[in-house]
This record gives structure tokens, C-alpha cells and sequence, in this order.
């Protein structure tokens, strides 16, 4: 009788040894399949401002899910500038391939990002509309254990806050992963604006979730990186950068609804192309740009910690910025090898564009060292000026043209010519020179100055310095109105300039 058990027992034991060493050596993509569909849609209407980098977020979403998300290639679709009918027709076709997953493996996950226009009741692609209700019940209908929904968008919290989940606290850091319901994850409240940068080509949210993504956002430092983690990486780093933005501080909203133990892990860093290790004695903020010089990672680490960033293989340039000073390393990274970044690679640099002269022009100042080169805009000017002789007023009109260097500088040339009866008004033109005060401002300030030379009626040739201070209001992106004093300084009494002068006019440019 003890036999007849031990047998049992043997044979009980071999199988479920077995088994396990089956499950132990299946590949990953037959437990957990993911998908991911990605959206991106820069124009949201006639009335509303066109934007330049949605597409650019959304491919740059799917790229990094591909690389460190375990997602295949040819399990992601990316929609550009999709009409309603287009986004209907897909969404249908990605459900049936998530169903179809869903019968052969033992977990499906699937992620959805849109980057474009919205307000609180509708994504906007083009002149068209997909209400929230709507986008929820295309991912209800998804047939997967774990959807998460991502929209970075104007007004986009309104999404989260839809009927259909309860909102509650991120759930814990746990290598469990049998979380199962839904995440939805958005750019900004219900009433605020989700904003994007020149600087960073791309926007604020988007840019701070892939860095997360990339690694900086492991706080646990497994290799690792959560959707709590990575939310709170985005709204931590989304909130303090637009704080001193034109539009405001923008708030990431985070709703869940799932069941389960653990957190669903979105990004494994150790299973990147290559690995950046920043050494526990680094400190900083830290920039990290690819070989086209684009900023593909930003992040503030302090010492006594070090960070693993999931990257593809070449060449990047490391700037790191402490206080006051600013270093740089240029290294290259190969595939399968770990790099590890310390102190003593990164040499002083002299990056300085602009003197901080407060909180703003700090910013400006560290947005131009991010960018590593300046921006430059082209504008043109038309100007009414009036000025006094002789106890009579006299009109001059002229236009200028330039170009402004990182919204600060400006330098070009202008003319002006006479336009009323007055006979002692003088034409004249030279070279224009301003400076911006708080340029992100609607209505901000700048000092300019005229140096160039011009002629009298009775044809006396004579050379002007004409300093001045302007207000400027900024109608819209590429349109601004000014009035301004300014006082010419010449060299000939006779010239018809002795008296201050009045100016108005607008300014046209990118």
C-alpha cells in the first residue's frame, strides 16, 4: 500500500516538475502579448492653433514601447491625422487582432496613446469629433486583461474623470502582474491646456513620460519602470516645468480600475539595445541628445543614487548642469554593453547664452543650454513714428526686417521716410538692435536702439543713435502690436530731429 502512494507520489511530482520547467522555459511573448495603438493629430480645427509635434510624440511613444515595452513591431499601429471614419474603421480592425491574441496567450496587455487636440468633451481630428464616451467604449470593447489609455490633449482630464471607473490612489510598486481592469492616463486637468515646446520638439507631458520610460522614473532601481512610476515621473516633471510657462502649470490626471495585486510594468530598461549608467556621485539635471541632437532623455538626479537609462546604440551628448556650471561628455553606446557615466568624463563647458537675471530668464537660460544651439525666428516690422519741429507734429512711417535669436536678441535693419507736409522731417535708416524682457509673457517689454545715418531736406547728411523702450503685446504666436519713446541722438543740429518720438506699429514673424 506504501508503494502503491510513493508511486503516485513520483509520478504526481514528475509532472508538476514538469510542467513548471515548460512554463519556465516558454518565451514571454506566449504568457504576456501586448499591443499598441498610437494617434497623433496636429490640426484640430480652423480655429484652433495648429500644432507641430503630435505625430512626433506619438511615433516617439511607440518607438520607445517597441525597444524597452516588449512590444513587436507588427503588434503596433500608428495613425496620422486620422478623419472619424478612419479612426472607427482601425480601432474595429486592432480589436480583432487583440481578440484573436487574447484565445492563444495567457495575458494580453494593450496601451493607447493620442497626442492632438481636445476639449472637455471630444478628441478633435481635424474638423471632426470623437466624444469620450465613445473612445471608452472602443477600449471597454477590447478583449484584453490590462488597458491603458494615455491622451496627452488639452482638457484631456475630462476623459478620466467619464463614467465607467473609480477613480483611486496609484496602486503599489510590486513585481506581481496580474492586474487586470483598466489605467487611464492624461496630460492635464479638465481645464487646463496641454502644451508643447520648441525647445524640447515635442511636448512637456509626452517628453517627461519617455524619459520615465527610458529609466529615469525607476525609483526602486530593479531595471524597471511601473505606470505608477512613470505617471508620477510625468506629473512631477510636467508640473515644475510649465510653472513659469505663459499658459500656466499643467496637472497630469491619473484614473484606475483594476483589480488585482502588484503593477503592471511597462518598460524593462535592461532589455534596451544599450544601457547608460549614471553613477551615484552624479548630480544634476541631466541632458541627454541623441547624434541628430535631439533631446531624447531629461531628468534631475541627486547623488548617492545611480540611474539605468534603456537607449539605442551611438553616439550621445551628456550635458549635466549644476548651479552655475555646466559640464558635457560625448560618448558611444554599443548594443548589449553597459556604459556607466561618471563625474570625471564630463569636462566644464562655457554654454552660456544669456546672464540669469531672475526665475524666467533662468529658464530661458537652461532652455537654450538644453537645445545646445540657438533658435532663431525671422520677423518684420511696420512702424508709424511721430515726432515734432518747430512746435509741429510730422509723420514718419517705415518698416524693418530681422531676425530674433532664442526670443531674446534681436538684430536687423530698418528705414524710415516722410509721409505728411512737414518740410523739415528727415529720412533716415540703420541698424536695428533689441533685447527682450520676458519674452514668454503676452505683454512683456524690450529696449532697442537705432544706429544707422539719414539726410535733410537741405540734403545735410548726418548720423543718428536712437535708443528707445517698448511695450509689446502678443496678439497670437506670429502677430504683436508695440508703442514705444524713443529719443535720436545726432550728430547735426539741423537735422530735424531734436525731439523725442513716438512710435506704434506691429511686428509679424514666426
Amino acid at each position: 500500500m506504501k508503494a502503491k502512494y510513493f508511486t503516485i507520489g513520483v509520478v504526481f511530482s514528475f509532472i508538476l516538475n514538469f510542467g513548471t520547467t515548460l512554463m519556465a522555459q516558454a518565451p514571454e511573448e506566449d504568457i504576456i502579448k501586448r499591443f499598441a495603438l498610437a494617434m497623433g493629430a496636429n490640426h484640430g480645427g480652423q480655429k484652433r492653433a495648429h500644432l507641430r509635434y503630435a505625430l512626433t510624440d506619438a511615433e516617439a511613444f511607440i518607438k520607445v514601447m517597441e525597444e524597452l515595452g516588449g512590444i513587436h513591431a507588427e503588434d503596433t499601429m500608428f495613425l496620422a491625422e486620422p478623419d472619424v471614419r478612419t479612426f472607427y474603421t482601425e480601432m474595429v480592425r486592432f480589436q480583432e487582432r487583440v481578440a484573436r491574441a487574447q484565445k492563444k496567450h495567457g495575458r494580453v496587455e494593450v496601451f493607447f496613446y493620442y497626442s492632438g487636440h481636445s476639449d472637455d468633451n471630444f478628441i478633435l481630428l481635424g474638423e471632426e469629433k470623437v466624444s469620450y464616451k465613445d473612445l471608452r467604449e472602443s477600449l471597454a470593447d477590447l478583449k484584453a486583461d490590462a488597458r491603458i489609455a494615455i491622451l496627452d490633449s488639452c482638457a484631456s482630464g475630462a476623459f478620466t474623470r467619464s463614467k465607467g471607473g473609480k477613480k483611486r490612489q496609484p496602486f503599489l510598486i510590486d513585481s506581481a502582474n496580474n492586474m487586470k481592469g483598466f489605467a487611464f492616463m492624461s496630460s492635464s486637468s479638465a481645464t487646463e491646456a496641454s502644451q508643447e515646446s520648441d525647445l524640447i520638439r515635442g511636448s512637456f507631458f509626452t517628453h517627461y513620460l519617455i524619459s520615465g520610460l527610458r529609466g529615469a522614473a525607476d525609483m526602486t532601481r530593479d531595471g524597471r519602470v511601473t505606470l505608477s512610476e512613470a505617471y508620477q515621473f510625468a506629473f512631477n516633471e510636467t508640473l515644475t516645468r510649465t510653472a513659469l510657462t505663459s499658459s500656466g502649470p499643467q496637472h497630469p490626471y491619473y484614473d484606475i480600475a483594476m483589480a488585482g495585486t502588484g503593477d503592471v510594468v511597462v518598460t524593462d530598461v535592461r532589455k534596451g539595445a544599450a544601457l547608460m549608467v549614471l553613477t551615484e556621485d552624479i548630480e544634476g539635471k541631466i541632458f541627454v541628445h541623441d547624434a541628430d541632437g535631439h533631446l531624447v532623455v531629461e531628468l534631475s538626479k541627486s547623488a548617492g543614487r545611480s540611474i539605468e537609462l534603456g537607449l539605442e546604440e551611438g553616439k550621445y551628448r551628456i550635458i549635466n548642469l549644476q548651479a552655475d556650471h555646466v559640464f558635457e561628455a560625448t560618448i558611444v553606446l554599443e548594443t548589449g554593453a553597459k556604459f556607466e557615466l561618471k563625474p570625471e568624463m564630463l569636462e566644464s563647458t562655457e554654454i552660456l547664452y544669456t546672464t540669469p537675471r531672475g526665475a524666467r530668464e533662468q529658464n530661458l537660460r537652461r532652455d537654450t543650454i538644453i537645445q545646445g544651439k540657438p533658435t532663431y525666428r525671422l520677423f518684420g516690422e511696420f512702424t508709424t513714428l511721430s515726432t515734432s519741429i518747430n512746435g509741429e507734429y510730422g509723420l514718419l512711417m517705415g518698416a524693418a526686417v530681422g531676425v530674433t535669436v532664442n526670443r531674446i536678441f534681436s538684430v536687423g535693419a530698418g528705414g524710415f521716410g516722410k509721409v505728411n507736409y512737414n518740410p523739415g522731417l528727415p529720412g533716415y535708416g540703420g541698424l536695428y538692435l533689441g533685447y527682450n524682457f520676458n519674452p514668454e509673457k503676452k505683454l512683456h517689454f524690450r529696449a532697442t536702439v537705432l544706429m544707422g545715418a539719414g539726410s535733410s531736406t537741405s540734403g545735410t547728411v548726418f548720423y543718428v543713435l536712437e535708443p528707445g523702450v517698448d511695450a509689446v503685446l502678443n496678439l497670437s504666436s506670429v502677430v504683436r502690436i508695440w508703442a514705444g519713446l524713443s529719443y535720436p541722438l545726432v550728430d547735426k543740429p539741423d537735422s530735424g530731429l531734436d525731439y523725442p518720438v513716438l512710435g506704434v506699429g506691429f511686428q509679424f514673424g514666426k
